[in-house]
């Protein structure tokens, strides 16, 4: 994925040439370290990579190309929910943020989560925890699932850096999982929303493997493509989808 990083910053003129040499030179570092199972470096200079393309972008979000740092409209929701948002939270009484509904109604909900267990957005401890894990690779993994006929969906936002849609295709490419050539041969269905009539992004689908490309989203579809995104959830858990409605 990281290897992905210059050339599509490239691309889109966030980075000239000789910063995305400078990316992709840090990429091959990555890259050898996660081959010699030294992940926790292999993080380590993944992190110092991102913070000196964000530095060289002028100040690129990672998260959508087209934006820079702490522009992300995430940010402006987390601080202020959405008025359709707040009263489908004040209708169930769980409270006027995400963290008092997951600590809340949902917690009480599901019955399972000890009591002394606070959910948090993001937590370092459960970083530091996995620091280990985040470099690697799970390709062999995504195959299992395939061969025991569990649905796999992969979605990715037009505009995400930090994981690409390039990249994602590219490991995609690497699977061994038996109907992969017929995946790749199949042609993009377009994906349409609402009433409006533009194309808002395309799936490829063959057995369980499922692929979706979203239009105009960055690393947060929900946020960014919130009809489609509803769709492609409606079809993955084989539900109505209630932006039709």
């Amino acid at each position: 994925m990281q290897s992905s990083y210059g050339t599509l910053l490239f691309q889109v003129s966030r980075l000239d040439r000789k910063g995305a040499d400078h990316a992709n030179k840090d990429a091959q570092v990555v890259r050898q370290q996660v081959a010699a199972g030294q992940f926790k470096q292999a993080q380590a200079t993944l992190n110092r990579m991102l913070n000196w393309v964000v530095v060289n972008s002028g100040h690129v979000d990672v998260y959508n190309f087209l934006l820079d740092t702490g522009m992300d409209p995430v940010v402006a929701v987390s601080s202020s929910p959405a008025p359709e948002y707040s009263r489908y939270l004040e209708s169930k009484s769980v409270g006027d943020s995400i963290q008092e509904a997951m600590n809340g109604a949902i917690k009480q909900k599901l019955k399972i989560v000890p009591k002394d267990v606070v959910w948090q957005a993001q937590s370092y401890s459960v970083y530091y925890a996995l620091i280990n894990d985040f470099m690697k690779p799970r390709i062999h993994e995504v195959d299992e699932l395939l061969s025991y006929g569990v649905n796999v969906t992969v979605y990715n936002g037009q505009l995400d850096v930090i994981c690409s849609t390039v990249g994602a295709e590219a490991w995609v490419q690497k699977l061994k999982w038996d109907g992969l050539k017929n995946f790749l041969a199949l042609p993009r269905q377009p994906l349409y929303c609402g009433s409006a009539g533009a194309t808002k992004g395309f799936v490829r689908s063959y057995k369980n493997l499922h692929f979706y490309w979203i239009l105009g989203a960055g690393h947060f579809v929900p946020v960014d493509q919130p009809c489609v995104a509803l769709d492609m959830i409606g079809n993955i858990t084989q539900s109505p989808a209630l932006s039709r409605s």
